[in-house]
């Protein structure tokens, strides 16, 4: 699973009824965090069957939960604004792209390299640019970037530092505090390569024997997906492989997440046997990530829904149901709505986005085979007109 999630969209929303309960989740069922009063304002991020995700200060601090819509003044307002806005990108996404823009700076190209997945390349090039311009922070940040992407985190700790040390910023700080955390929490360095992957491992997890095994699952995955997408990667996807307890401190991730993809894939070595059927979607669902990157930037329910497709998951026909329910009483966004990091959802939510998702793709499959996927993907540009029609079957069909 990628860094995605729903549409943060900005509107003027307030407390209406005194004592509002605010939760931890969506659910009535669920922990209140604590009482709003009336009139205190929110900042709404998402909204999703009758509630909003909202940030309100309370006690000089941002506190983050779930309000119902009914307990909220303005929601008409921010429905609007919903309905009208784009999708962003999340700190994720955005974090780790490239720091310096495309355009005339001297690195553009090799921002660009960074945005496509191919760090390595990115790296070769920035540390040639530092070689006569070694304090430059942008600089130091993109080579710091690149590094982490090619799975060098000791060499992107240091180059952040040293791009912090000229000029403080608060997104490189951030990207320096997730990759110190990964660091301290990386037990995996037995390492093997293959043409596609260079496979890192935990000898906790797996046996020498079992990852070779791995690794081989890996290609073959690769080599069906890549066919059904008609996507490539230029250099070798990193694979990290690493206990439950370990993925969740390096990564943060919510205790639901098995994987994520970040410019390398991560997973959590699940019970049972790692290169079993239950790991090996797990892998295929990842590598669906990595071949859509490198194709172009994509909105979180076109990744997960064609993840969970393509790595044989399946709905089943009362969860169908419920989903084609909710969308006949407005009560689920649309799909291009779904368009940010999922990884810190709570399971309900995180449930119902992945069900969602994965009947849009469903649907795309059996109205709009003659299409095809791969066409889609060489026309990104039709999604929004492809997703505005499964948003009509998912209320119709």
């Amino acid at each position: 699973m990628p860094g995605f999630g729903l549409l943060f969209a900005v509107a003027a929303l307030t407390v209406k009824n005194d004592g509002a309960p605010l939760r931890e989740a969506c659910d009535s069922s669920e922990p209140v965090v604590l009482r709003l009063k009336s009139g205190t304002p929110v900042k709404a991020k998402f909204g999703l069957n009758g509630c909003l995700a909202v940030d309100v200060m309370a006690g000089g601090q941002v506190q983050q939960g779930f309000v119902a819509a009914s307990d909220l003044a303005g929601v008409e307002a921010w429905e609007q604004t919903r309905r009208e806005a784009r999708s962003v990108e999340t700190l994720r996404d955005s974090a780790w792209s490239a720091p310096i823009a495309a355009g005339t700076h001297p690195l553009a190209a090799a921002s660009q390299l960074l945005n496509d997945n191919r760090p390595a390349e990115a790296l070769e090039m920035a540390e040639r640019a530092l070689a006569s311009a070694p304090r430059d922070p942008q600089i130091l940040a993109l080579a710091g970037i690149a590094a982490y992407k090619n799975d060098m985190g000791a060499r992107a700790a240091g180059f952040l530092k040293d791009s912090l040390a000229i000029r403080e910023d608060p997104m490189v700080r951030r990207i320096l505090d997730q990759a110190l955390r990964e660091n301290s929490n990386d037990k995996s360095t037995q390492v093997l390569h293959s043409p596609r992957f260079l496979f890192r491992y935990d000898t906790q997890v797996m046996s020498p024997e079992i990852a070779r095994t791995v690794l081989a699952a890996l290609e073959e995955e690769y080599t069906r997906i890549s066919f059904e997408l008609g996507c490539k990667t230029a250099e070798r996807i990193a694979v990290i492989a690493q206990t439950p307890e370990d993925y969740r401190k390096a990564t943060g991730a919510a205790e639901w997440s098995g994987g994520q993809f970040d410019g390398r894939i991560r997973v959590a070595s699940m019970d049972g046997a790692p290169g079993g059927p239950a790991a090996r979607r797990t892998y295929a669902h990842e590598i669906v990530h990595a071949c859509l990157a490198a194709t172009g930037r994509w909105p979180a329910w076109f990744h997960e829904g064609l993840a969970q497709k393509l790595s044989g998951e399946t709905l089943s026909a009362p969860r169908k149901a419920a989903i084609r329910e909710m969308a006949k009483v407005n009560q689920l966004p649309g799909l291009m709505a779904l368009g940010q990091s999922w990884s810190r959802m709570s399971s309900g939510h995180a449930a119902m986005a992945y069900a969602t998702a994965l009947y849009g793709v469903e649907l795309f499959f059996e109205h709009h085979k003659d299409y095809g996927i791969r066409n889609l993907i060489r026309n990104p540009d039709q999604l929004e007109r492809i997703a505005a029609s499964l948003d009509a079957l998912l209320r119709t069909n």
